[in-house]
Parts: C-alpha cells; structure tokens; sequence
C-alpha cells in the first residue's frame, strides 16, 4: 500500500494534469506536446516503464531530434516521474536512471551588439512596435509580460516611470522604465486594458509579436535567427558590460536563481584573459 500519498490522481492523465497546474502557458503546451509523444512511444503505464523502455525512447530521439531537443525531452520526462513519486503516486523513479545530453552553449550566439539592437529599433514602422522592441531590449521583458501588459500595471516616476510586470512562475517584480521609454508609452493609444494592441483591437498575441521581430530583423539586415528572446539575452549581456551587478540584473530580469543570471558573465566574445598577455 502506497504511503505519504497527496494526490487524488488514479491515471497518468490526471498526473499530468497535476503536474503541468503550476506551469505557465508555454510550458504547459511544451511539456504536454512532449508527454503525448513519450506515451505513444511506451505505449503502458508510467508504473510499468522500465529503464529499457526509456533507453530506447531516448536512442529514437538521438535519431531524429537534435541535441538540444532531445535534452528538453528528457528533462520534462524526469521531471514528471519525479513529481510522480514525490506526491506519492508512483513508487519509483526510473527517469533519474537516465541522464541528460550535454549541450553546446550557445547563449553568446544570441547576444545583439548593441548598434544592431537600435537597427532593430530604428526599422520599426509605427510607435506601437517601436516601444515593443524598446521595452523587450530596455527593460529586459519576457515576450508574454509584454503581451499581458496593461495600462494598470505603469505607473509614472520622477525619473521614468516603474512597471508591474508579472512574470515566470506566477511572481511579480517592478522595472524601472527609462524616461524616453516612458514617453513613448504613454503616447500609445488607450484602446483597451492591455498597453500593446492589434489592429483588431484586442492585445497582442505571441505570434504577432514574433513576426514583428522577425520583419524588423529582416529589414534591418541583421540575423535571421534574431527573436524576442534575444531582446532580452541582449540587455543582460549589454547590462553587465555597462557595470550593472549580477543581483540587481536577477532582480530585474526575474530570475529564481542567481546561476541563470550568472550565464551571462561567460558569453562576452569579445573580452578575454588573452587581453592581459604580451606577446
């Protein structure tokens, strides 16, 4: 008989529905999307699973996905069956039987230098998308605070203004927003609640946000590649180079652990010890 048990979940189906409860929106569709594979592919219970099975999901993976995918894979399967046995509805942890591929870091391919950031910027056709990607590169904004920004959540300074952003993992921080940034906000038109609107009127969707980066990318000649993401990995990078500490960045990009932040001391390829030698 099972003890310390603190779910009422009698299928796996209802496991993931507890697991995925506290995730945001995108984990949520990723880890889903991922669980849907991984149980076509075992085809039994998640009680049943033995290491071979997961040895032989993870060699189908190496053959098909690359190196970074199959790592994502993994990692939200491990994390189910761990969840599964810390609430007391699996008796065994066999995904921490396996271990996750090392992945190249490739963090340093998504910095901007700061002349194509403003080249971003500049190839913006209407204040709207300027004060997006402004905000994205300025004020280090995930593209979902973005999204779910509104009107409430700015309020004025006296230097700037300060946003509520309610970010990853359901917390709360305040950003400042820099005085240019400011007043171009605040000539944004009130339509609605939410700060960044549609043509349609209502706020801006991801995707939408996604193409307006990807359009000013291209128009800016600048990397294909470049996403709202990299808006963001941008002002970490630029922020530390200008001299801001690493506490005040985790502080203000959101992050739950000082290592997530520390990333971004390693990824400068444009400093390095061979500076300080002679030869």
């Amino acid at each position: 008989m099972k003890t310390n048990v603190l779910t009422r979940a009698t299928t796996d189906r209802d496991l993931v529905y507890v697991w995925l409860g506290d995730k945001s929106r995108t984990t949520q569709v990723s880890y889903r999307s991922i669980v849907t594979g991984f149980f076509a592919f075992i085809n039994k219970p998640l009680a049943e699973v033995q290491l071979e099975d997961l040895q032989l999901w993870q060699r189908r993976l190496e053959l098909t996905s690359r190196p970074a995918t199959v790592a994502n894979k993994i990692r939200a399967i491990k994390s189910l069956f761990s969840y599964g046995v810390k609430i007391g509805y699996l008796e065994t942890n066999i995904g921490s039987y396996i271990k996750c591929p090392r992945v190249k870091e490739k963090l340093a391919e998504r910095i901007l230098s700061e002349a194509d950031c403003l080249k971003l910027i500049e190839a913006a056709r209407n204040e709207r998308d300027r004060a997006l990607l402004c905000l994205m590169y300025a004020c280090g904004l995930r593209v979902s605070e973005v999204c779910s920004l509104t009107w409430d959540d700015l309020q004025p300074s006296e230097d700037g203004g300060k946003c509520n952003v309610f970010g990853k993992g359901s917390k709360t921080r305040v950003v400042l927003v820099p005085v240019a940034l400011w007043e171009l906000l605040m000539r944004l038109p009130k339509i609605i609640d939410a700060v960044f609107v549609s043509r349609t009127g209502r706020a801006l969707e991801r995707t939408m946000v996604y193409r307006i980066v990807k359009q000013c990318a291209q128009r800016a000649g600048i990397s294909e590649k470049a996403s709202c993401h990299w808006l963001r990995h941008s002002h970490a990078s630029h922020a530390i180079e200008g001299g801001c500490n690493l506490r005040l960045l985790q502080q203000s990009l959101g992050h739950s652990k000082l290592e997530t932040t520390e990333r971004y001391l390693h990824i400068n390829p444009d400093s390095g010890s061979s500076q300080f030698i002679k030869i």
